[in-house]
């Protein structure tokens, strides 16, 4: 079966996923975008696939730090294409162009320098065909780099009910469209069984004190809106409300330091 995000979502699902995934890129790409310029500038890339690219915001970030490669973009969402695009005009950035396209055996069979994926993985109904299809679509010494959510690691510094409770409806949104939140776990053993070797997999955490408070807050903001709009009985008005007060008490939240955990893995094909 195929989870919610390999289906067609409306305008307005679109919208609410694209400022999430904006959020997701000015919060945790602080750390997750010089990682993966660092792994793609060590391995010479030249020409990357960022597969499942969303709105676009994480791979133009990339890009404006590496202009000596080129990027190609795609998602076979429409409309989050156009946001895309969209926002390529106002930053002209000019090694980068999007495109509307499945990740599937009829997409453009070119071997690339490296694939990148991002929070799309764990949306994949088959994660270990989709890290194939990166390896099939890689040259010789090609690099497969995938970020992925690790939401069983979400904690505090300080134990705190209301994030734990937010932690438990997130996880609880996941099992209900069909992704997995903790695919993150997973990283190394599906690139090596696909043929990847020399695979790494770090760990970087998102929280107060490693981003600010502002882009803490408003990633947690997003999250919390798109899961309440779209599921409105596993992530309740009550828990809205609580996270409204939570956040607003922000010596509270420098003083528990909660922080978000996602993956970072890289493999080359030999």
């Amino acid at each position: 079966m195929k989870s919610l995000l390999e289906t067609f979502l409306t305008l307005e699902q679109t919208a609410l996923l694209s400022a999430t995934l904006e959020a997701q890129t000015r919060a945790s790409g602080t750390a997750e975008i010089p990682a993966v310029v660092s792994i793609l500038k060590e391995r010479k890339c030249r020409d990357v696939l960022d597969a499942g690219t969303g709105e676009g915001s994480f791979l133009l970030e990339v890009a404006r730090r590496f202009r000596g490669t080129r990027f190609l973009g795609i998602d076979h969402n429409a409309f989050a294409i156009g946001r895309a695009t969209a926002r390529l005009r106002r930053r002209s950035i000019r090694n980068v162009r999007f495109e509307t396209a499945f990740f599937d055996a009829a997409f453009d069979r070119k071997r690339r320098d490296a694939v990148l994926s991002r929070y799309t993985l764990q949306h994949s109904s088959r994660p270990a065909d989709f890290v194939g299809a990166a390896f099939e679509r890689l040259k010789r010494q090609g690099t497969f780099i995938a970020v992925e959510s690790l939401e069983a690691y979400m904690d505090c510094h300080l134990a705190d009910p209301v994030w734990e409770a937010y932690r438990a409806a997130l996880l609880a949104v996941h099992a209900k469209i069909g992704s997995d939140g903790n695919i993150g776990k997973a990283l190394g053993s599906l690139f090596r069984g696909a043929g990847f070797r020399n695979v790494q997999v770090g760990v970087v955490l998102t929280s107060p004190s490693t981003v600010g408070l502002e882009r803490f807050t408003s990633v947690v903001l997003a999250t919390t809106a798109l899961a309440h709009t779209l599921f409105p009985r596993l992530f309740d008005r009550k828990l809205v409300r609580r996270m409204d007060r939570w956040l607003q008490d922000e010596d509270g939240i420098e003083r528990r330091d909660p922080y978000i955990a996602s993956a970072i893995a890289s493999g080359i094909k030999p």
